[in-house]
């Protein structure tokens, strides 16, 4: 999916995967640095997966997926060697009514603020 990440006047468009095992919201450090946010300067946070920990730096930003804009905090890995961005439960999918059609590989999506 293409997410829009927003702060003040700077904006990037990434591409991000779906992830409901992510915790939170996590972006390519580059991302970031196309926002101009020093990562280190945010909520540091540390992440285990099945390859080990990550450290990832928080920060609130606007977020748009599908024309769905929240504000979001949303966390940008420390090392710029992970390209991979993923859109967890924390930040996006505790805020959207998302549903998946395996079979015809269809995915259903809508703002919560809308039911």
């Amino acid at each position: 999916m293409l997410v829009s990440l927003k702060l003040g006047e700077e904006e990037v468009t990434v591409s991000a995967a779906v992830d409901t095992g992510a915790s939170f919201c996590l972006f390519a450090r580059s991302a970031a640095e196309s926002l101009k946010i020093d990562v280190e300067s945010g909520l540091s946070q540390v992440f285990t997966t099945a390859n080990g920990s990550i450290e990832a730096f928080g920060h609130t930003v606007q977020m748009t997926v599908l024309e769905i804009e929240v504000e979001a905090l949303v966390f940008f890995f420390a090392n710029g060697n992970i390209k991979k961005s993923l859109l967890g439960r924390r930040g996006w999918l505790d805020r959207v009514l998302f549903g998946l059609d395996e079979y015809q590989q269809l995915i259903y999506l809508s703002d919560h603020r809308d039911t």
